[in-house]
């Protein structure tokens, strides 16, 4: 399912759907149909800042194994997230939202929350039912709910 990186997307990001990979733009593009986003790029700014963030609260060993399933570009970034200790770090759901919000277009803290949660829930149908499990388990309890 994965397909190789676009050569020449300079910065990731910048998002432009253009050089985006196939399996990126379906992942983003289900996102922006669940929440009516004007654009793919709004869309895949929101996929990538999501996912960003909850990169900084796994394990690195399992968000390594994560990137098997999310299109290259997402993985890239969720590796590169990671600190070298392998800890997953405890990150609450107020902390979570505000860091997303600094990158996308709404300020509205319960509007960024219900994207963040649509985007949460979308990877949650993407990963194995292992993953799931495991990604779960590092996260804290609000932050759990938000993936349900």
């Amino acid at each position: 399912m994965t397909t190789p990186p676009i050569q020449g997307d300079e910065n990731p990001n910048d998002p432009n759907p253009a050089n985006s990979s196939q399996t990126l733009a379906a992942f983003s593009g289900q996102v922006q149909r669940r929440l009516g986003l004007e654009t793919p790029s709004e869309a895949e700014v929101l996929v990538r800042s999501t996912l960003n963030e909850l990169g900084k609260a796994l394990s690195s060993g399992l968000a390594q194994e994560l990137t098997i399933s999310l299109p290259p570009e997402l993985s890239a970034e969720l590796r590169a997230q990671r600190p070298k200790d392998d800890a997953a770090r405890a990150v609450g759901k107020d902390a979570f939202v505000d860091a997303v919000s600094g990158h996308v277009t709404s300020v509205d803290a319960e509007k960024v929350e219900a994207q963040v949660e649509q985007v949460l829930r979308l990877l949650r149908e993407w990963l194995p039912d292992d993953q799931v499990d495991r990604t779960l388990e590092q996260l804290p309890g609000d932050l759990v709910a938000l993936m349900r």
